[in-house]
């Protein structure tokens, strides 16, 4: 009879033991159904990463991408916020551009009264200042346009100019893994508050140190690590050269070699490196690469001939100049000599650079900008050349000698003989007329020497034309062209005589004064004595100036005001300038927003597919759980009626 209920044992069994398998089995479906009723209450399959150590990595992964998308949400909700508040900025300020030129337009005549041009100057005041308090517009708690530093004010007037001491840094927000988006625009690329680079012509071309790192080698694309071969067509060996960080490792390491007997020299030039032999003597020796490496060939030393003797010399390494870079460096070694200067002209004051107990580009870099000039300097992306821009707007910049050749030296001067003549006087060129004679010397003796500057494309042309003019090699009459010491111009200078000497603008030409050698509004200037010399001294014409609207407005004001309807023109196309770069700054706001909204949209749906991933995993099945306690529930109840039954038994039951 036992053997006809579940789960009895087959066979004859114990009372005890028959008992004990019964509660077994209704302990087991108690645990069952607590289990099924515990998931339909929670929805979740499992509870525990130890009861599906797979199901759970895969379900965590899910729920940290989840995170991270309602992050990156969040994230770009605050950008479009930032973005939509800088729209509205930006739109207030492209209209008052916009009315500014109506009023240019309006005083571009000379039929206003002289109330009417106070109001209209007064007006473009208040423009100003409108325009730098939306540029100095804060939102919560930030400064929308100062760039990475939000917690001060980027503008500051000051007197006839305004002050940018903000950064051009973007807002970067997460949008991604690896990506980002820009939550704000600059102030420059609103506004216009940086001038254009003063860019150096001269590569500041470092040479070697032997703590150059490998990194900087090849106009900073480094050198690929492996090893390198040398080889005398006998004897071999290989160099591994992965751990090398400078130009010493590299040396240490090759020299630290030996071909059959022979030592190995390794020597640093100003651009390269040598290998040869220690014992100077001649031979067979070539470097090459190991496999399929390129080290030989990054520091200038791979040989391609079978026959290649020592020694190997290296070719140019182009060292990239960097701020850690010694001055002593730079030029291919004759570097900047202690105590060498030069003077950064602004706003009418003279700033003066000292390289006295300076050591580094770095320093160098730090010195002009505590100088006291408002300007950024700067190595250019390449590491060729230095840089120098201007954050003042409303001034002239421009940058000269100080009894010295540094800024020459650093190809920064911006009044050299190389300055093209279209960049004076902020890009108007000299002035200059194809059917007059341009300028008129009157020479110590009374005689004029008359000078065409047609065709001229430099200062240094300019210099040419005067000093190899065929009637100026008179020795006691010469007229000597040159570049001022101190600060920028041209100089004039002749042998003293009857008369000083004397320079006007030719018939319908303003070359003099475009040169700087007359000033504006006069028609010509007279020479004074200098010991045996009679000079002039010309003007500093070559300084640029941010183009910006700041600076467009203040010379609105100051043409308004003085009634100088020639200046309207030039200002009116400033404006429009102006204007266009504000509707390109709202342009990349709309772009950015747009951007936003496409990838909130992503973002969402992979948020949908990462909770579904999330619910695959972990998230129970409500109807096969319901089916299941159902059987479970029919189980325990037949478990229960087996042991009541089984309780009950008899020995009649087992005979």
């Amino acid at each position: 009879m036992s053997s006809s209920f579940y789960p009895a044992t087959i066979g004859r069994v114990s009372s005890s033991q028959s008992i004990s398998r019964l509660l077994f089995q209704v302990h087991h479906d108690q645990g069952a159904i607590q289990k099924l009723q515990t998931q339909l209450s929670t929805g979740r399959r499992i509870e525990r990463a130890s009861e599906d150590p797979a199901a759970a990595i895969r379900a965590l992964a899910a729920q940290r991408s989840l995170e991270f998308k309602g992050q990156v949400l969040n994230n770009l909700k605050s950008a479009n916020t930032i973005l939509g508040a800088s729209e509205s900025m930006l739109s207030q300020a492209q209209s008052i551009l916009n009315e500014m030129r109506g009023i240019a337009i309006e005083s571009s005549g000379n039929l206003l009264s002289e109330a009417e041009r106070d109001a209209n100057s007064n007006q473009v005041r208040e423009a100003i200042k409108k325009l730098v308090e939306l540029g100095n517009s804060k939102f919560r708690d930030q400064h929308v346009f100062a760039g990475a530093d939000v917690m001060q004010p980027p503008l500051q007037i000051l007197g006839n100019s305004i002050r940018f001491s903000g950064t051009d840094n973007q807002l970067n927000t997460i949008t991604d893994i690896g990506a980002t988006l820009a939550a704000n625009v600059t102030a420059d690329e609103a506004f216009g508050t940086r001038s254009n680079h003063i860019v150096g012509s001269v590569d500041l071309n470092p040479s070697l140190h032997p703590l150059s790192p490998l990194s900087d080698l090849n106009d900073g694309e480094g050198m690929r690590r492996g090893s390198i071969a040398l080889t005398d067509g006998i004897n071999r060996t290989e160099i591994d050269l992965t751990g090398a960080y400078n130009i010493q490792d590299v040396v240490n390491a090759i020299q630290a070699q030996q071909l059959g007997t022979r030592d190995i020299s390794v020597s640093i030039g100003p651009n390269n490196i040598s290998v040869t032999y220690q014992d100077g003597l001649g031979g067979i020796l070539r470097v090459e690469e190991v496999g399929s490496g390129l080290t030989a060939a990054d520091l200038g030393i791979r040989t391609t001939l079978a026959a290649s003797t020592s020694p190997v010399v290296g070719t140019d390494l182009k060292l990239k100049t960097t701020e850690q870079t010694q001055l002593s460096q730079l030029f291919g070694g004759s570097g900047i000599a202690n105590g060498s200067l030069f003077t950064i002209r602004q706003n009418n004051r003279d700033y003066l650079v000292n390289t006295a107990g300076m050591t580094k580009v770095e320093d160098l870099i730090n010195g002009i900008e505590a100088s006291g000039a408002r300007v950024q300097a700067a190595l250019d992306p390449s590491g060729k050349y230095f840089s120098i821009q201007s954050t003042e707007s409303g001034t002239s910049l421009s940058i000269g000698e100080a009894g010295g050749t540094l800024a020459t030296q650093l190809g920064v001067r911006t009044f050299d003989s190389t300055t093209p003549v279209s960049r004076l006087n902020f890009g108007q060129g000299i002035f200059q007329s194809d059917v007059a004679q341009d300028l008129r010397i009157r020479r110590t003796d009374g005689t004029e020497l008359v000078v065409e500057l047609d065709g001229v494309q430099t200062v240094g042309d300019v210099i040419t034309r005067i000093n190899s003019h065929v009637n100026n090699f008179t020795p006691s009459l010469r007229v000597v062209a040159s570049l001022s010491t101190n600060g920028n111009g041209l100089v004039l200078s002749a042998p003293t005589g009857a008369q000083p000497i004397e320079i006007t603008n030719g018939g319908g030409s303003q070359a003099a004064t475009g040169l700087g050698l007359v000033p504006a509004g006069q028609s010509s200037v007279v020479g004074t004595t200098a010991g045996l010399q009679s000079v002039i001294t010309g003007l500093d014409v070559s300084g640029i100036e941010v183009e910006g609207a700041f600076t467009t407005l203040l010379r609105l004001e100051d043409a308004v005001r003085i009634g100088s309807s020639a200046d309207m023109e030039r200002l009116v196309g400033a404006l429009d300038d102006d204007i266009r770069r504000m509707s390109m700054a709202r342009g990349l706001v709309g772009a950015r927003q747009q951007t936003i909204e496409h990838i909130q949209t992503r973002t969402e749906d992979q948020q949908i597919q990462l909770k579904e991933v999330e619910s695959n995993e972990i998230d129970t099945d409500l109807a096969s759980v319901i089916s299941e306690l159902t059987s479970r529930q029919a189980a325990l109840e037949a478990s229960l009626q087996l042991m009541g039954s089984s309780s009950r038994l008899s020995l009649f039951d087992y005979l």
